[in-house]
């Protein structure tokens, strides 16, 4: 009986030291220390080992894009300073995908000063990285500055035959405008003259009012997002589906 006893008491004392160990297990050390030595745009570092992180959820401004140097100028204010690094995955660039926390959460922080839209986000960070661009969106901050034209184009998207029906209503020229998805794909208008113009994807000669991206599939089928640019690269048309 009493070795009965010692073995339920033994068995009894290993949950408890598994139960604490489990209680106090640190869930936030995947994250790990590191100092970003270099910030190579709006969404993109280096740390100090040399990996180059791509941070997650977000997309900022490219090179020679409008509001790039103000993306990368705010990312600055971390470089040469200790973070949290927490990664996740790695791209086909084979830079590493990851998260970046310092007292707050860089890459929503990011998103919430409006110097980047949301990107292939993560489904249990959608409902708060989405409410942090609408915010930012709301206020006209950074990216989501509105052209003085806002209002005067709208668009209807067909997502499965890969065009965009757009209507100019005011008196305005498009010349120099662009329309950019939630990626990198850019498109820049030349001259219109009709104010009812069909941009396709794919590849084809422009006439009319029908025009050619000559890039092939652009617009997701599951979610997406347009921008229109004016000249001076404010945004004067913006609208996403699937979120």
């Amino acid at each position: 009986m009493e070795k009965r006893h010692a073995i339920l008491i033994s068995f009894l004392v290993t949950l408890v030291i598994a139960g604490n160990i489990l209680f106090f297990y640190d869930f936030s050390s995947s994250r790990e220390n590191a100092v970003i030595v270099r910030v190579l745009d709006g969404d993109t570092v280096e740390l100090e080992d040399g990996r180059t992180v791509r941070l997650l959820n977000i997309n900022a401004p490219e090179k020679n894009d409008f509001f790039h140097d103000e993306a990368k100028s705010f990312l600055k204010e971390f470089e040469n300073k200790s973070v949290q690094v927490e990664i996740k995955g790695v791209d086909k660039y084979n830079r590493a995908l990851g998260k970046i926390y310092s007292q707050e959460y860089i890459n929503l922080k990011i998103v919430e000063e409006g110097f980047a839209h949301v990107y292939m986000v993560e489904k249990e960070e959608m409902v708060r990285f989405k409410d942090a661009e609408k915010e930012a969106f709301e206020n006209e901050s950074g990216i989501w500055k509105k052209s003085e034209y806002y209002g005067c184009v709208d668009v209807e998207i067909n997502k499965n035959e890969e065009t965009l029906n757009i209507l100019v209503k005011c008196d305005i020229s498009l010349k120099g405008w662009h329309i950019k998805d939630e990626s990198t794909k850019m498109y820049v208008f030349g001259d219109i003259i009709s104010d009812r113009v069909i941009l396709h994807s794919g590849k084809g000669d422009d006439k009319d009012n029908e025009v050619y991206w000559k890039i092939g599939n652009v617009w997701n089928d599951d979610k997406d997002s347009i921008f229109i640019r004016d000249q001076k690269g404010l945004l004067a048309y913006y609208d996403s589906y699937g979120y």
